[in-house]
């Protein structure tokens, strides 16, 4: 089964090559620098209008940056998601902060990523009991809380 490309396996769009795409239009060639920068539609557009008549290809001189940045915004949003750290060590994190008075799974569930499922939550948690990096207890309140051993 094909796997579906992901925007982080994009290669991020430069700044440098942008603007030497940018100078073909000098030479009749417009719209480049917008197909590189992941704007298609607009990009065909410059080319068959010659870049607006001229005026699009010179704002387009002083958009380039943010060209750029819109077209490797996806691709780093995902990186950032990718190198979020693994639940265990997010939740061994949450004990340690929390110190001798623990964590309840209300408090897991609101400090971690909200696209983490419950299910998922309790199993790591299990995980972490057996291998007693967590100890399981009760507060004064009767609350079932975590902490470190």
């Amino acid at each position: 089964m094909p796997r579906a490309v992901s925007q982080s396996d994009q290669p991020l769009r430069r700044l440098d090559l942008s603007y030497l795409l940018w100078c073909l239009s000098l030479v009749g060639i417009c719209g480049a620098q917008r197909i590189y920068n992941r704007r298609p539609l607009s990009g065909v557009l410059y080319l068959l209008s010659f870049g607006l008549l001229g005026i699009g290809t010179v704002v387009d001189l002083f958009l380039i940056p943010s060209l750029v940045r819109h077209a490797n915004a996806p691709t780093l949003l995902d990186q950032a998601r990718a190198a979020v750290e693994p639940i265990d060590r997010q939740l061994l994190l949450l004990a340690r902060s929390k110190g001798s008075a623990g964590f309840s799974l209300n408090d897991a569930v609101l400090a971690l990523d909200p696209s983490v499922e419950l299910a998922e939550l309790r199993r790591v948690l299990d995980d972490l009991q057996q291998h007693e990096l967590l100890l399981i207890s009760n507060d004064e309140q009767g609350r079932v809380v975590y902490r470190e051993p």
